[in-house]
């Protein structure tokens, strides 16, 4: 695939070419309009010079009174010729350089009448000729009627248009060799920071460097530092797996010490094995189930798609609606319609999931969910509270209830493991967890994730 770089020299290339083509070829046709009137011009002038300096003889014919300075006139096979005819079409003068020449002109114009005509002449050349109808002196008789001719070869003309054709397209080649070379050089060190983006991320996946370094354009800042952020989410997951495989390991040493050490108590009766097993293997459970939820915390990512918090909502209530239908629980929700945030719907879904099936365990009859877009120290983020009209936390027991495995209520189902997960959530995204007394009685959790 091509580069940026070659695409755009390319497409520079194309659009520079249409654009000096059409310069050139309206330069060109200028210059041939602007030609040909000159011409006209000259000859013009030519024919009154030719008229100044003739005049009528005794036998009614023309002759030269004064000389003509255009030495083209008296040179053969010049270009330049002139010639003067009755109205009847007898030549009565003609310039020396018509010798051999003969040229078919229209005669018999009337007084004051200008003809320009492109004619072909004897020899086979093109010739524009200027004619005008003249009496001599003030009589209008036909007999004193001439018509005044001065033509002139287009050759003349097509070189000057030939010279400046080749002038014109070498000087607009230039100028694009000129143009695409600046465009080349100014590409280069425009591009230079994305080239520079790519050796640092070489850098990077050879393990010379942890993250993007340096200074860069305000136009690559979001790149880059969304860049940074994903590889610190990833490096943040490796070490949350890392740490959580350890974390396992040394949890898991304490109950299957226990464990061996009640097999290897031959006095303990078999009630009271099967006792510890069973509260043991509990135990392991619980330590396996959130080790696994703490690494697969997703925490903050770069560039992650925002989340439809109204629908996340509704899809948490019904599923839990169901779980606790038979203790009939009132679910009241505050979210503002199409409200959505930027983070891993997982752990959303995991926050939400907690917090609203905690309030459902240990509610009377009614939990109030409300979610909605908080700024905190002038940053924005999402803030969740949920509260029921249970017995509620006292700040006595809030170490207890996060800690893994920590519970208050041994006889509810469950590991006691949500409110830690929801620590552990929160701190992934800098968020705050705070409890509270509800207005309802019981507890109110209030959740504040900022903003991407």
């Amino acid at each position: 695939m091509l580069s940026i770089n070659s695409r755009m020299l390319i497409a520079a290339t194309i659009t520079l070419a249409g654009f000096l083509g059409v310069t050139g070829i309206t330069l060109e046709n200028s210059f041939r309009v602007n030609a040909e009137a000159a011409m006209k011009e000259r000859l013009q002038l030519q024919l009154h010079t030719l008229i100044a300096s003739m005049d009528q003889d005794d036998d009614g014919g023309m002759t030269l009174a004064y000389p003509l300075y255009e030495a083209r006139f008296f040179t053969q096979d010049s270009g330049l010729y002139a010639e003067v005819l009755t109205n009847e079409g007898r030549p009565v003068w003609a310039s020396p350089s018509m010798a051999g020449v003969h040229i078919p002109l229209h005669s018999g114009l009337a007084r004051g009448e200008q003809r320009y005509e492109y004619l072909t002449i004897s020899t086979g050349e093109t010739v524009l000729a200027h004619s005008i109808g003249l009496t001599w002196g003030d009589n209008d008789s036909a007999r004193e009627a001439y018509t005044f001719v001065v033509a002139e070869t287009l050759q003349r003309l097509h070189d000057e248009i030939a010279a400046f054709r080749k002038n014109l397209w070498a000087s607009l080649g230039t100028v694009a060799i000129v143009l695409l070379v600046m465009l080349a050089v100014i590409l280069r060190w425009g591009l230079a920071p994305l080239r520079r983006v790519a050796d640092d991320l070489g850098e990077i996946e050879a393990g010379h460097h942890l993250e993007l370094k340096g200074e860069y354009p305000r136009e690559l800042r979001g790149l880059t530092d969304n860049l940074n952020a994903l590889i610190r989410s990833n490096r943040e997951h490796e070490e949350r797996y890392r740490a959580s495989l350890g974390d396992l390991a040394h949890s898991l040493k304490t109950p299957l010490a226990v464990l061996r050490g009640a097999v290897d108590a031959s006095s303990q009766a078999a009630d009271g094995i099967r006792s510890t097993v069973e509260d043991q293997i509990e135990r392991m459970d619980q330590i396996v189930g959130y080790q696994l939820q703490r690494a697969a915390a997703s925490g903050r990512k770069a560039l992650a798609a925002p989340v439809d918090v109204e629908q996340l909502v509704t899809r948490v209530v019904t599923a839990l609606k169901k779980v606790y239908a038979e203790k009939q629980v009132e679910i009241a929700v505050d979210v503002l319609p199409a409200l959505s945030f930027h983070c891993d719907e997982g752990d959303l879904m995991e926050l939400l999931g907690n917090l609203v099936d905690n309030a459902c365990k240990y509610c009377r009859h009614r939990v109030e969910i409300g979610l909605r877009l908080e700024a905190v120290q002038g940053q924005s983020g999402l803030l969740i509270e949920v509260c029921d009209d249970g017995p509620g936390i006292s700040e006595a027991h809030l170490p207890t209830v996060l800690e893994r495995g920590g519970r208050l209520d041994t006889q509810a189902n469950g590991h006691g493991l949500g409110l830690a997960m929801i620590s552990d959530i929160v701190a992934l995204y800098d968020g705050h967890l705070e409890f509270q007394r509800s207005r309802l009685g019981g507890a109110l959790v209030a959740i504040w994730l900022p903003g991407n």
